[in-house]
């Protein structure tokens, strides 16, 4: 209602009949009150009492008091000027809303307009007449319109809608926030119609948005398209933009829409369009076999190489299931694989497979299976890579029966090597005993030229023979056992027992092993194998200097690495290298140098799981490095 003289109201109102008053203030939902300044008492006619669903005897009103308690408290305070008036002039004129509490509990809300009346004498407020009038569906909408305005706003926002607008007869363009947003542009930035199209990007974008512009203009048609625009700051982004046309009388007057920043959206699906591509490639022409396979164990793409593996073109190949394709063999054991994997009990799987090729030959394969989820971690489908390894296998099948064959000759060997040995250990025997037997009874004959001779062949015979069957022995020895030992001590006990060599010779020889080192080894192994290199190292030492010989121990990995030094001098590896450990390979000119003791050495050493290397230099000395199992292995 507007503002306007209540008292003229009020004589209008008084001046109907009764009747048509009550019905026009019900109708209108409205109701008359007064206020007495002086006396502080309120009377509310009836109408006021319908409008908030009281009656006059339910809710005795004589103080102003009274009818403030039914207004909410947020609005109490617009009643303060009844206790305080503070006017310049009469009549006062005004009007605001409040809420007052109904009889079903619930608030409605008012419109009030009042007039003050002043005393003609003193100039103070004398009364106030009130009419006031049921508001709350229009509030109750505003609101909702506010409510909406706002959530519109913030979900344009959330999702980088802006508006715009474009005013042919006023020659004048608008931007919402986020559409300044959008253009990177500042808040108080005002567009032009002739610079804004400069935001597009030149060349394809911009001219499509101005023949879409042009023709939305001229024809009332309206578009909607994705563009490429540059802000303000020179990034390049995606937007979507919406026109719509107003026409009047066939004139465009009028183009506004929305405006969309959809960069992120826009550019994720390149990168997926790329993604894809990519996959498609790798997967298209692959060099192995590759398919996707869905939960219903229906293929749902393959590649031409399993096709080709296998013998079948695409079109047969799809026709067929992966059971077809699986040996008979394998078959039980794929099922229970792919029903696992089915069920989630396992995840990626491995496995080797034949399959069947459609002339019947068998393909070897490796088939790699990865079940593919998606975002939630539901089962999408199989991916499945099958790399043929028939040519692996038959290699793999060929080796083994060489292996076969060369057990099988390396055990003749080895039995007959026994054999001969064993023989020859007899026979070298019986001529040992014999020649001493001639000795004895002819004493005369060991003067003989060529008895001496006899003798000392007969002797390296038999020291032949005993290192043949060292190594046949060693060569057939199936089961080691294997105890822990204190490198320490073994080292110590093999310096014992070359004591007077070394004292003979003026080694200085030095034993640094850690004290608390132990190696897995063979007790009789192990003091063969101290004493070769011991022997070996002091057997060729220089003349030009003293000997020095230095045995130190460290762990490494699964080993205990010893190395045993001398200054002696050397090996030329360049030339000797390959053969240093063979039988019967000797490297310097001495008189007890058979070409035994590394080979014989080496043997022993691989035989208990370990290994040997050699680093040397001629006239300067070799280290021999000796790769022992630790006590943890």
């Amino acid at each position: 209602m507007n503002e306007t003289s209540l008292s003229n109201e009020e004589h209008m109102v008084n001046n109907l009949e009764p009747k048509i008053y009550t019905k026009l203030l019900a109708a209108l939902k409205s109701g008359i009150w007064h206020f007495n300044f002086q006396t502080q008492e309120v009377a509310l006619d009836t109408s006021f009492f319908d409008v908030i669903g009281f009656d006059s005897d339910t809710v005795p009103v004589q103080k102003i008091q009274d009818v403030i308690r039914l207004v909410h408290p947020r609005e109490q305070q617009q009643f303060d000027f009844l206790f305080a008036p503070d006017f310049k002039t009469f009549p006062v004129k005004f009007s605001f809303e409040f809420r007052i509490l109904h009889k079903e509990k619930k608030w409605i809300w008012l419109e009030n307009h009042c007039e003050i009346i002043a005393d003609n004498d003193e100039k103070l407020p004398k009364k106030l007449t009130g009419f006031v009038q049921d508001v709350t569906e229009r509030k109750e909408n505003e609101l909702l319109s506010i409510k909406y305005e706002d959530l519109l706003r913030k979900t344009n926002e959330a999702a980088s809608i802006g508006t715009w607008e474009v005013d042919l007869v006023a020659n004048e363009i608008s931007w919402s926030d986020v559409t300044k947003q959008i253009h990177e542009v500042a808040p108080n930035y005002k567009p032009e119609l002739a610079t804004g199209i400069n935001f597009y990007k030149e060349g394809l974008h911009r001219t499509k948005i101005t023949e879409l512009f042009e023709t939305c203009v001229a024809k009332g048609r309206g578009f909607d398209d994705e563009f490429l625009i540059e802000t303000n700051t020179g990034k390049e982004k995606w937007v979507r933009s919406i026109g719509i046309a107003v026409m009047e009388k066939g004139v465009c007057t009028k183009v506004y829409g929305v405006f969309q920043d959809i960069d992120d959206k826009t550019r994720a699906l390149e990168r997926l369009a790329k993604a894809e591509e990519k996959f498609r490639q790798t997967f298209d022409f692959a060099g192995v076999g590759l398919a996707m396979v869905g939960m219903d164990t229906n293929w749902i793409r393959v590649n031409q190489s399993l096709c080709a593996m296998l013998g079948y073109t695409m079109e047969e190949f799809l026709q067929l299931t992966y059971l077809d394709f699986t040996h008979p063999d394998d078959l039980e054991a794929d099922k229970v694989l792919f029903s696992q994997a089915l069920e989630g009990n396992i995840g990626d799987y491995k496995t080797e497979k034949r399959y069947l090729h459609k002339n019947g030959k068998v393909i070897w394969t490796i088939l790699t299976v990865s079940l593919v989820r998606d975002e939630n971690g539901e089962p999408l489908h199989f991916l499945s890579q099958v790399n043929n390894i028939s040519k692996i296998k038959r290699a793999e099948n060929k080796v083994k029966e060489l292996l076969e064959i060369t057990k099988d000759q390396n055990d003749r060997l080895l039995n007959f090597a026994h054999i001969v040995s064993h023989n020859l250990r007899s026979h070298s025997g019986n001529l040992e005993m014999l020649l001493g037997l001639i000795k004895m009874d002819n004493p005369e004959i060991s003067e003989l030229e060529l008895f001496p001779l006899l003798e000392s062949a007969v002797s390296q015979l038999g020291e032949t023979v005993h290192n043949l069957n060292e190594v046949a022995v060693l060569n057939t020895k199936t089961e080691l056992n294997l105890e822990n030992l204190n490198l320490s001590d073994y080292v110590n006990k093999a310096i014992a027992n070359i004591n007077t060599l070394v004292l003979d010779n003026s080694v200085k020889l030095e034993n640094r092993v850690d004290s608390a080192i132990m190696v897995s080894a063979i007790p009789a192994y192990l003091d063969s194998i101290i004493l070769n290199f011991l022997t070996n190292a002091i057997k060729y030492q220089s003349n030009e200097r003293i000997p020095e010989i230095v045995v130190e121990a460290i762990k490494e990995k699964n080993f205990i690495k010893m190395s045993i030094k001398d200054n002696g001098l050397g090996i030329d590896l360049d030339a000797h290298g390959k053969k240093l450990f063979g039988m019967y390979k000797t490297f310097h000119k001495h008189e007890d140098s058979r070409g035994l003791g590394l080979f014989i050495t080496r043997n022993q050493i691989e035989a208990m799981g370990g290994k040997v290397d050699v680093a040397s230099e001629v006239n300067r000395g070799t280290t021999f490095f000796i790769y022992l199992l630790n006590e943890e292995n």
